[in-house]
């Protein structure tokens, strides 16, 4: 078995060495970069005749058979690099093909940081991997550069009356566009800003050493036409935050500076009613899912220090229905008022009589409206509305009324309500009765004294 192996190997080896002789010899393509140093080319595509045979490794390298005795031409492709051509003889054996870096353009815009205008007669200047150059910009405010792929270059703008702009550009394999903003030398700009999340802020009111100078637009920006180099006391007022009043360096680079204003703290109210317009003690209040405190005996709560915005406050009682609304909380004083609704809950109520017996068929009344009568286990399911006064009337005949005045609460715990059924007794009945009982004793009295009378009789004759 062993001895098969290797001669199934020796013969697929032999034929594999048959099959590259009657093909031809192997020639081996390396593709490189040469710039400032060799760098291999990994992925570039190669082709012959138009058909692509293979890509490059991570080496530059790729491996193909011999034409033959005839030449073939090549043709090598890598994105960001310029199409080489060529061919590969019967006698190759290697062959080195060095890719340039495709020449791109880059297009430089050039804006007025306050009109948005384009900029005509910027000197631009470009540096990195080739020779510093620059372009003066044309009256569309552009200036365009010669690149080569995947370079990086630094940027340089400027221009009269404004601050100087320096940045960094990375080429790609395509033509590239930036915008440069250039700010005015004798001017710059406050940006009013949220201290807490950093959004921009419209329409607060600027005032600089006392004197109004406008409010932020959209952007939460403000153009001051004034020198630098100076200290200038900075002023800003808007609704609902604390006003800022502060010293600001306004330094020869300084093209903005960043207001950031805190919110001001609020005293609010909270006030809670219910139905009744009855002030509710004892109710939880949330803000923002935050427990706050409970109302007191006039069903309010003061909250302090609540800054301006959006919150989501909850109301909670066990005796009502909870409730949840949003508040925007804008100004000093606000009352957040609330009115809640009784909870209800069902109980049963049970008539009984004696140790527990059920007794059906009573009526029974909640605050003189009839609500049905007991069944045969002696109980009725109601609806009661918590935290509010009733009178439970029970009445059947045969049994004397009764009356029960109760507040209930979800607090009490209490599912069932027992009543207990005392019978009536009809006293001309009984009255009747004993007279009765009392004419039979007489008369079985009387009959037996006659008896008595009429023996002693007969033996006084004997």
């Amino acid at each position: 078995m062993q001895r098969y192996g290797v001669t199934l190997f020796i013969a697929i080896f032999m034929l594999l060495i048959m099959t590259v002789t009657s093909c031809g010899a192997v020639v081996i393509i390396q593709v490189i970069e040469k710039d400032d140093f060799i760098a291999p080319v990994q992925g570039a595509l190669v082709y012959s005749n138009g058909t692509p045979i293979g890509k490059t490794d991570e080496e530059g390298l790729l491996q193909v058979l011999s034409p033959g005795s005839d030449s073939v031409p090549l043709r090598v492709e890598k994105s960001g690099y310029d199409t080489w051509e060529g061919s590969i003889g019967p006698k190759t054996d290697e062959l080195l093909v060095e890719l340039q870096k495709a020449e791109l353009s880059l297009s430089v815009h050039l804006y007025d940081a306050d009109t948005m205008d384009p900029l005509a007669g910027v000197n631009v200047t470009l540096a990195g991997e080739v020779a510093p150059t620059s372009v003066i910009s044309d009256q569309n405010g552009t200036a365009v550069f010669p690149v080569q792929a995947k370079g990086s270059y630094q940027i340089r703008a400027e221009a009269e009356q404004y601050q100087p702009v320096s940045m960094e550009v990375e080429a790609g394999f395509a033509d590239k566009e930036v915008q440069v903003l250039l700010f005015r030398g004798d001017r710059f700009s406050l940006v009013i800003k949220d201290g807490e999340s950093g959004e921009t802020l419209q329409g607060a009111r600027v005032s600089v050493e006392g004197i109004e100078r406008g409010t932020s637009d959209s952007r939460g920006i403000l153009n001051l036409p004034m020198p630098r180099d100076k200290v200038y006391l900075i002023r800003v007022v808007m609704d609902g935050y604390q006003e800022y009043n502060g010293h600001q360096i306004v330094g020869s680079d300084t093209a903005f500076l960043t207001i950031p204003l805190v919110k001001a703290p609020f005293t609010v109210f909270v006030s809670v009613s219910n139905e009744d317009a009855e002030p509710v003690d004892g109710a939880l209040v949330l803000v923002n899912s935050t427990p706050m405190g409970r109302t007191g005996r006039n069903g309010r709560l003061v909250l302090m220090n609540l800054t301006a915005g959006l919150y989501q406050v909850d109301i909670q009682h066990p005796d009502y229905v909870p409730t949840q609304h949003m508040v925007t909380v804008a100004t000093q004083g606000e009352d957040i008022t609330t009115e809640l609704t009784y909870r209800q809950e069902n109980r049963t109520i049970k008539t009984v009589e004696g140790p527990g017996n059920p007794v059906a068929g009573v009526r029974i009344s909640l605050n003189s409206q009839e609500e049905g009568s007991t069944g045969e286990s002696g109980t009725l399911a109601v609806t009661l509305r918590m935290n509010q006064n009733y009178t439970i009337t029970a009445e059947k005949d045969g049994y004397h009324p009764v009356v029960i005045e109760r507040m209930f609460s979800s607090a009490d715990g209490a599912s069932v309500i027992t009543i207990p059924m005392e019978q009536e007794y009809n006293w001309l009945f009984l009255g009747a009765a004993g007279i009765g009982i009392i004419v039979i004793i007489l008369g079985i009295l009387l009959l037996w004294r006659r008896t008595h009378t009429s023996s002693h009789g007969k033996g006084g004759g004997l």
